[in-house]
């Protein structure tokens, strides 16, 4: 067979081989992808056929979500997002700033906990301050809109006594504070543009009925204590202490440790009430008996 023959016999095995798998792919293997791609298609323009009611429902979708980060926002706690402890230890200072100076607090920091995709910080708060000092960082931390649960909390009252010897009653306590937060910024919502809390001082509850310490005359301000009654005249009463030093008073006017509360014309006596240390004691000076007063509880 010469070399001429032998490449077309070649060339028309390899045409042969190309018509049959060029026929194979065209009948059968091009007809089952364009079937495919016909059904998708079809599937693909059935969703998206209307462009309208694909944008009513995006629009419908926005206001859904907007509505959802709305009720979130407003809620009174969020999880903060942080990844420091420095952020608490922050908080807590910010609140020591409004402390007096005879208020001390330490804060130790016990462990970490983690809680799904968020995590609790354990704090103990130590000290001993005023009562409005303690009740500040109480309510502060419950009114936080981070996430901060105070567990438990030992409240005593106590004494500091300055150099002078002047008594201050305070509040010693141990507080148990769990602070919440996440890693995940997905969680965490946007806190900082909330108005800051209102504080209003209340009454130290913790302060005794019964003081054993009665403070100075600074003023020096008449003392009952010995005083007579020299005379009655319109617009109020002339008083002479146990020194000497005289006093005209009206009803009303304060004297040491306590007030003029009335000026009886018709029985010639004025009436004072006395705070001694948390005992309120009412005294009766007489004009009649200059030298005599009455005492009643």
């Amino acid at each position: 067979m010469s070399h001429k023959t032998r490449n077309a016999i070649i060339l028309v095995i390899l045409l042969l081989i190309i018509v049959i798998l060029g026929g194979y792919y065209v009948l059968f293997h091009q007809p089952k992808l364009i079937k495919g791609k016909e059904v998708i298609l079809a599937d693909l323009t059935q969703k998206f056929s209307d462009a309208g009611k694909l944008a009513l429902k995006y629009e419908s979708l926005v206001k859904d979500s907007e509505k959802i980060d709305s009720v979130l926002f407003h809620r009174t706690k969020a999880i903060p997002f942080r990844e420091s402890l420095t952020d608490t230890y922050n908080d807590i200072i910010r609140i020591s700033n409004y402390f007096s100076q005879l208020t001390r607090m330490d804060i130790e920091y016990d462990n970490t906990e983690s809680v799904g995709t968020a995590s609790i910080d354990y704090f103990t708060l130590r000290g001993q301050g005023e009562f409005n000092d303690v009740f500040r960082l109480i309510y502060e931390l419950e009114k936080s809109k981070k996430l901060y649960k105070i567990k438990s909390i030992n409240l005593k009252n106590a004494t500091l006594t300055t150099g002078s010897g002047q008594i201050f009653y305070q509040v010693i306590f141990d507080i148990k504070l769990e602070s919440y937060f996440t890693t995940d910024k997905s969680l965490a919502l946007n806190y900082e543009e909330l108005i800051d809390k209102k504080f209003h001082k209340i009454g130290d509850y913790f302060y005794p009925l019964i003081t054993p310490e009665i403070p100075p005359n600074y003023d020096e301000l008449l003392e009952v204590e010995g005083s007579s009654l020299l005379a009655i005249i319109p617009d109020g009463i002339f008083v002479m202490d146990r020194n000497g030093n005289s006093y005209t008073l009206s009803e009303g006017d304060p004297v040491y440790l306590g007030y003029l509360t009335k000026i009886d014309y018709d029985r010639q006596q004025c009436e004072f009430l006395l705070n001694r240390g948390g005992i309120v004691e009412k005294v009766t000076l007489t004009l009649k008996n200059i030298n005599q007063k009455e005492i009643k509880k």
